[in-house]
């Protein structure tokens, strides 16, 4: 494997459903570092906002590295619970993370956290947002108007 700027990345997301945006994301990521660790935000939460388990998010993610081949690259999966106390969410990232060399993503207090520990973040942008968003994906659910072209193929299954 060719040397990439960083060794291991960290993606943080809802991925509430994960869509072709975290492909992006994930493509991205996956140029800038040799291997990802992915964290499942706020996999302590189930609300209107949440309404995915993060057993459910893990398997759409599960699936997205198996489509893609990316077994070898994207190497843990960790769930991360929401804490109010910024300093103690990151001591409970890191004791789940361990080393990590750059944060990828687009969550401003994500990253903030994390670069206040001395940490990069890469902000990466968002491809087609207005469409992708999770947000307009589960209004479109909510109101059983077509979402399906907004996540890839094989995440469809899953979410139904």
């Amino acid at each position: 494997m060719s040397r990439k700027k960083f060794k291991i990345g960290l993606v943080i997301g809802r991925f509430q459903p994960f869509h072709k945006g975290h492909e992006f994301l994930f493509e991205r990521a996956l140029e800038l570092c040799d291997s990802i660790v992915v964290g499942i935000g706020s996999a302590n939460k189930n609300s209107q906002k949440n309404p995915w388990k993060a057993s459910s998010r893990r398997k759409m993610l599960q699936e997205f590295i198996k489509a893609k081949g990316y077994e070898d690259r994207i190497i843990r999966i960790v769930n991360l619970y929401d804490n109010s106390d910024d300093d103690v969410w990151f001591r409970n990232l890191y004791k789940k993370i361990g080393h990590f060399d750059v944060t990828i993503g687009n969550n401003d207090w994500n990253n903030g956290i994390i670069e206040r520990h001395g940490i990069p973040a890469v902000k990466v942008g968002f491809e087609n947002r207005e469409e992708w968003e999770g947000i307009q994906i589960r209004q479109l659910m909510k109101e059983k108007k077509p979402w399906e072209d907004r996540v890839p193929t094989y995440i469809r299954a899953v979410i139904k």
